[in-house]
């Protein structure tokens, strides 16, 4: 394969303040992944690279073209994801086979943060003396269960990082072991090549001590903060584009602390499924499977229904497990979430009605980025409507008696009104059901400015088009 060397790029002066140390002492090679037929994308990489640049000379690698190069049998996680695995081997390759010892690869989405030089410098004075990978940019994976552990104050042990759009690599048994590791055929279903060197890692995280590395096996580090995201193009192997560079959850902010949570609280049969469906329209993240009890849908992720049953089954009015493990569910399953979220230029929500009840666990999981919809309806209203679904459903986990479904009801708005009175701090948006219902233009518009997106108009269209007016019937 051909590595044609770009325009030269100037490196950092050896007396400037940003650094004391000149690009090729940080690695010896710098290559850029670009296909033949996106010269637009090369150009808009060379245009905004940093300056002074602290790295060698970039490199244009010609990457391989997964439609043009077919993958065999056994590959099963598309084309573009083929020639991006194919592309990143055959630089490693190219470098085993050269002699070249140390490298950093960037592919041509990288778009880089403030002060890149300086924080890279520091990045890599800090980096442990056996590093032998090192992630400039990516997204850390299941880190709610496995947080980056923290080496120094730039430097973290990651779990599991996605993405291959930037990162070094150094020595050569490190390079050999990445080379056997991705030579290998116990890929997983449909994986794409990050998905491969995150379980690599993973095998890593609990030998913490450095010392206990083990045979073959890399030490891989990431900083406190990308310092490389994913510039605003559309992706060769996704399809999406995204309005801006895009940088992930942060190893000193894995939690996504950042991001807001939208938290539809209301009891049984008092609008919520209506708004959280609205929600859904509008392009927010309510989850990856949906269920509920409405014909219309009802906006409730499975995950978060098993969640909560499990914790407080239905009609139950108090949990019946402790609240350290209650916060730490929810937690792990609000953060997965907003990182799915985030992935897909997006809010996240979640709607059961035991969330009334669980408020204070939610909030010790995710503070302030917590924020509440709160819908409102009679609730006696709410009670009859209840009490006749389980008439409905007689013998059904949701149904039961009419005694146990107005307890319910009760507690549930009571435990919520109780949460929001003492957390003044907390963001609350009311929505009137009865006005919902009678002009849902005007309060889906004022749940947009809320909720802090801007659909489009179709998808405007779709939330307000979801309200039926004869819900009013109910009170």
């Amino acid at each position: 394969m051909n590595a044609t060397t770009m325009s030269t790029r100037q490196q950092v002066p050896r007396g400037d303040k940003a650094s004391h140390t000149s690009g090729d002492k940080i690695v010896q090679r710098c290559f850029l992944m670009n296909l033949d037929q996106r010269p637009d994308r090369l150009r808009e990489w060379m245009e905004q690279l940093p300056q002074p640049w602290p790295l060698p000379e970039p490199e244009r690698f010609a990457a391989i073209d997964g439609r043009r190069v077919p993958p065999p049998a056994h590959w099963r996680a598309g084309n573009g994801a083929w020639g991006c695995y194919r592309s990143h081997f055959l630089i490693l390759e190219k470098c085993l086979s050269e002699g070249i010892d140390s490298y950093v690869v960037f592919e041509d989405d990288a778009g880089f943060g403030d002060q890149f030089g300086n924080r890279l410098h520091q990045f890599v004075e800090e980096l442990p003396d056996d590093w032998g990978m090192a992630y400039l940019g990516g997204q850390h994976l299941y880190s709610v269960s496995h947080p980056p552990v923290k080496i120094s104050e730039h430097v973290y042990l990651p779990y599991n990082v996605n993405r291959t759009h930037a990162f070094m690599v150094r020595g050569r048994t490190a390079m050999s072991a990445l080379y056997r590791h991705l030579h290998t055929r116990d890929w997983k279903k449909a994986n794409h090549i990050d998905h491969h060197l995150g379980r690599m890692i993973q095998r890593r995280y609990f030998g913490i001590a450095r010392r206990n590395l083990g045979k073959g096996a890399v030490a891989v580090y990431a900083p406190d903060r990308w310092m490389v995201g994913q510039l605003p193009t559309r992706s060769n192997i996704s399809g999406r584009r995204w309005s801006e560079t895009r940088f992930f959850n942060d190893a000193v902010n894995v939690d996504h602390n950042d991001e807001p949570f939208f938290a539809v609280l209301g009891p049984h049969r008092s609008g919520t499924s209506c708004v959280a469906m609205i929600m859904h329209h509008l392009g927010v993240h309510m989850g990856n499977q949906l269920g509920g009890f409405e014909a219309t849908g009802g906006g409730e992720a499975v995950g978060l229904i098993e969640l909560c049953e499990k914790a407080m089954k239905f009609p139950a009015t108090d949990p019946t497990i402790g609240d350290a493990e209650l916060t730490q569910l929810l937690k792990k399953f609000i953060v997965g979430k907003k990182s799915e979220a985030v992935r897909d230029e997006s809010v996240a929500g979640g709607k059961y009605p035991h969330l009334c009840r669980f408020a204070d666990q939610v909030y010790a999981a995710i503070g302030d980025s917590l924020r509440i919809i709160a819908v409102d309806r009679p609730i006696e209203a709410s009670i009859r409507s209840l009490q006749t679904r389980s008439h409905k459903n007689r013998g059904q986990w949701y149904a039961a008696g009419d005694r146990a479904c107005e307890r319910l009801q009760r507690s549930l708005l009571h435990h919520r009104e109780k949460f929001i009175a003492s957390h003044p701090n907390v963001l609350v948006h009311r929505i009137n059901f009865a006005s919902l219902t009678s002009d849902p233009r005007a309060e889906i518009v004022r749940l947009v400015k809320f909720l802090g997106i801007e659909p489009e108009q179709d998808e405007l269209e779709a939330a307000i088009a979801h309200v039926n007016p004869k819900l009013r019937k109910h009170g």
